[in-house]
């Protein structure tokens, strides 16, 4: 009995060997049935179907993650393959030091020591710059008159605006890194 997939072959034969005087008239029926032949099963795709939260029904080519779909293999001319896959499971995360490696649980502690540091960094760098704004809202405020350098070396006097716009950022500075994080 011919399977489906060597009735082209046969059918192709047959033209073949029965060569009528019209030579290219077969040669394109052959033509012609091999690409019919051929042409459907590129047409084959895999669809993802699924229902959302809401009971919305979607479709997609890429399996969505963490919800169970139904599998829809198509191919032009076939009939429908429907198969339910699944809820893919996350990686599930270790719950708690015990279950760690050793390996894993250095990492952590190397991680958590890094951290610590970085931690101890931030308010010494916080607690300087508290100290300075202090210092320059200090300065600022305790004088009418004061004397900058400018890039060039040479002395000027402060305007008023300027110093009332440096004295808004030293009390910027002091909430920004006086009050506790």
């Amino acid at each position: 009995m011919p399977t489906l997939q060597t009735i082209p072959m046969m059918i192709s034969s047959m033209m073949i060997t029965a060569i009528v005087p019209n030579r290219r008239a077969t040669l394109r029926g052959l033509l012609a049935l091999t690409i019919a032949w051929h042409v459907p099963a590129s047409f084959a795709a895999e669809v993802y179907r699924w229902v959302d939260a809401d009971g919305v029904v979607n479709y997609t080519q890429q399996k969505p993650r963490d919800i169970a779909v139904q599998q829809l293999t198509t191919s032009a001319g076939a009939p429908t393959v429907v198969r339910e896959q699944p809820a893919s499971t996350p990686v599930e995360q270790p719950e708690s030091p015990e279950t760690m490696t050793d390996t894993q649980q250095r990492l952590l502690e190397g991680l958590q020591a890094q951290e610590q540091a970085r931690q101890e960094e931030v308010a010494r760098i916080r607690a300087e710059n508290c100290s300075k704004s202090q210092s320059v809202l200090s300065n600022l405020s305790s004088k009418e008159r004061i004397r900058v350098r400018d890039d060039a070396g040479s002395e000027r006097m402060m305007s008023e605006d300027e110093r009332q716009r440096r004295i808004s950022e030293a009390q910027q500075g002091i909430v920004e890194n006086c009050s506790p994080a």
